[in-house]
């Protein structure tokens, strides 16, 4: 009897160290619902079998705007940035701190910031909320305990960004930080050693360097450069995501370039061309890719390198983009395409088109927001804005994506942000 027991446990054993390790590995989502009532961040977990369901649905204490956009608060389904499947066209709105203890998003609704505890379980709890520094606060960034906000205030003229820090379960504002901008901010990172915070503007294309000094930010910025047109006609750039890749040395950025506005600041009317922007057309998107030295100068290496072949007919609106395990790979997502363009990262950051359709859509109706990557490289996440939905992709070896699973468990319009724990 003893013996089959031995038996029994020699084999049972390695299988159910092989289910927990799995449950462990497992990823958990969180996206920012928007809700005008009450901001919420939803959490949907996955199972011991790789299948994605919602958890739950917890509040920030703050409030969202609901299909409203920011910062002119009104509705019209044939503007492209009117229409609500888009309220904030940021990247990074929701954000976790390195030991996964805790979570920062934004409450455009109310202007404020919100620090949220991630509990064993995967469930969150609201613990403290902070003042952002202008009204619509859009994107956060963490190194350790010091946290960067970019806020657009009441115009697309204003906008600023400003510092914070965790501290004892509270999130606490460094008096004094705020830096005006006098321009729509999109996207706020840190270099990869925290001695720099960099912001970029929206319709102005500048990308904007900081240094930390302390607890706060130099007054004026230490470097900044303009996102790079190939052509005199060449559509305006208007930055959204980007990626910081680096090792506490020289670091790569990688930033992704919607093409919506003409050179002379127009959109183009061009009826019936792109289904998820009735009234107007686009050029293609590009990415551009920037050094940035450990002193904090920046400067172009790749520019204006198209989701396509040519300046016309390309995947369209680049907003988001997630870099691959091995940092070779980047995916960008392409907001009015439905697709996910692959580019080759080269050691110095040189970018290079892989494949302008890895993934695609053929309907081009879902409007791919927000992507996010697990720490493994080998699952994609990607916000559908205008259905309320997040897809899974799983990614090949031979780097072929696949669509895994699709859930459902957001409002319909309005959600943003998404990070993977």
């Amino acid at each position: 009897m003893r013996s089959s027991l031995i038996k029994k446990i020699a084999v049972t054993l390695p299988l159910s160290i092989f289910i927990m390790s799995n449950v462990m590995a497992s990823d958990t989502l969180y996206v920012t619902s928007n809700k005008l009532d009450g901001n919420t961040v939803v959490a949907f977990h996955e199972d011991a079998h790789g299948k994605f369901k919602k958890i739950g649905e917890y509040s920030t204490g703050g409030k969202g705007t609901g299909d409203l956009e920011v910062p002119s608060l009104k509705k019209d389904p044939t503007h492209p940035l009117l229409n609500g499947d888009d309220p904030l066209i940021s990247a990074y709105a929701i954000e976790g701190t390195a030991d996964k203890k805790h979570l920062v998003t934004v409450n455009p609704g109310d202007g404020t910031i919100s620090l949220m505890a991630v509990n064993s379980d995967k469930s969150l709890k609201s613990v403290d909320t902070a003042i952002a520094s202008d009204k619509f606060p859009v994107s956060v960034a963490i190194f350790n305990n010091h946290v960067a906000v970019a806020s657009i205030g009441s115009t697309n003229n204003e906008g600023s960004i400003a510092t914070y820090k965790i501290s004892n379960g509270k999130i606490v504002s460094i008096d004094n930080s705020r830096r005006d901008l006098a321009a729509r901010p999109s996207t706020i990172r840190y270099s990869s050693d925290g001695e720099h915070v960099i912001v970029n503007e929206l319709v102005t294309g500048k990308v904007k360097v900081y240094a930390m000094i302390g607890d706060t930010l130099s007054d004026e910025p230490v470097s900044q450069a303009d996102s790079p047109r190939a052509a005199k006609d060449r559509f305006q750039a208007i930055p959204v995501g980007f990626v910081v890749r680096g090792d506490g040395k020289d670091d790569v950025l990688l930033m992704s370039e919607a093409r919506f506005l003409t050179a002379d600041f127009k959109l183009r009317e061009d009826k019936g061309v792109v289904p998820l922007s009735p009234l107007y057309s686009w050029q293609t998107g590009s990415v551009s890719t920037y050094k940035l030295t450990d002193d904090g100068q920046i400067s172009v290496v790749s520019a204006d390198i198209l989701t396509g072949e040519n300046v016309e007919g390309g995947e369209i609106a680049n907003c988001w983009v997630v870099l691959s395990a091995d940092e070779k790979t980047l995916y960008a997502a392409n907001a009015l395409s439905s697709s996910i363009s692959t580019f080759d990262i080269g050691e110095n950051g040189e970018a290079i088109l892989q494949d302008k359709t890895a993934y695609k859509d053929q309907s081009e109706k879902l409007f791919f927001a927000d992507i996010s990557i697990s720490d493994d490289g080998k699952r994609l996440y990607q916000l559908i804005g205008n259905k309320g939905q997040v897809m899974i992709l799983n990614v090949g070896e031979n780097g072929d994506i696949e669509h895994h699973q699709t859930v459902d468990g957001l409002p319909e319009l309005g959600s943003y942000g998404m990070v993977v724990l």
